[in-house]
């Protein structure tokens, strides 16, 4: 391409590799991903800590993503209202189920409702616009949790309550686990009364281009309706959480194409790689 700044071009090539692992990396590791010598991606890496787009541990000399990264995403993040761009979402998820239809993030312990369109059948509202709810008793916070990347999620179930709401909470990690493990197969998540007596939710996830969970779009109703109709909700909502995914720029198989690449060298074995890294590492420490 013209006017491609090669040393720029790396170090974002680095950036990209690191940010679609769920860990940090050795140095050999990031080289391989890159396809760049040791040498090379290790002069890239001190310019990127310099600038705290990158961390090292110094113990286990691994890298990972630093601040300045994410203060980067966030930027862009918070200048990409989910609202509008998954409002048309939204509308058609609430004509085909007439239930209420909610668009909710992660933020913090919790699940936020951020939008919603009330359905042709509702009579009373179950959700507000800016409520907070529980993330292991509902079901876009189910959704939210089975469908985060595993040290995330791992991160999230250490720390939030699993506070009983009904007698029909999951209320130890045993059995939330498996709850989890049940929505990550099916695609989608019931709350069959775990968080409010009477009331029923089902939803599925919106992902983004990376392929990272971005929010969760579901539905909301009287218990007795919805769980009478669980199946051919289903089938709707996760029509229009993929239709909302694609609106992201997500496409299953060009993620798992970019994590096919970022696993493999090209151009060089593996095993050459590895043993440069060993090689190199040392020296650079010393």
């Amino acid at each position: 391409m013209e006017g491609r700044i090669q040393s720029v071009d790396r170090a974002l090539r680095i950036l990209e590799a690191m940010a679609a692992e769920a860990r940090s990396l050795a140095l050999g590791e990031i080289a391989e991903r890159v396809g760049l010598h040791v040498s090379t991606v290790y002069r890239l890496l001190a310019t990127l800590r310099a600038r705290a787009f990158v961390e090292k541990d110094e113990l286990t000399v691994r890298y990972r993503i630093g601040t300045a990264a994410l203060r980067v995403g966030s930027s862009f993040l918070s200048g990409m209202d989910l609202r509008p761009a998954l409002r048309p979402v939204l509308e058609s998820l609430a004509a085909r189920s007439r239930e209420t239809a909610n668009l909710v993030i992660i933020q913090g312990l919790e699940a936020v409702y951020v939008d919603h369109v009330i359905g042709t059948k509702v009579a009373k509202l179950f959700t507000q616009v800016g409520q907070r709810v529980p993330l292991h008793c509902t079901a876009v916070g189910k959704v939210l949790l089975a469908f985060s990347l595993q040290h995330e999620r791992d991160a999230l179930l250490s720390q939030i309550k699993l506070t009983r709401f009904t007698k029909k909470t999951f209320t130890t990690r045993r059995l939330l686990a498996a709850e989890l493990t049940r929505v990550r197969t099916v695609g989608y998540a019931v709350d069959q009364e775990e968080h409010e007596d009477g009331v029923a939710c089902m939803a599925a996830p919106v992902f983004d281009a990376p392929g990272k969970v971005a929010a969760a779009v579901g539905i909301s109703g009287p218990s007795g309706r919805v769980l009478e109709t669980v199946s051919s909700l289903a089938k709707i909502i996760q029509a229009c959480a993929a239709e909302a995914s694609r609106g992201l720029g997500y496409s299953k198989d060009r993620v798992a194409e970019s994590r096919r690449s970022a696993a493999h060298l090209p151009g060089r074995p593996p095993r050459l790689a590895e043993r440069v890294a060993r090689t190199a590492v040392p020296l650079l420490r010393s």
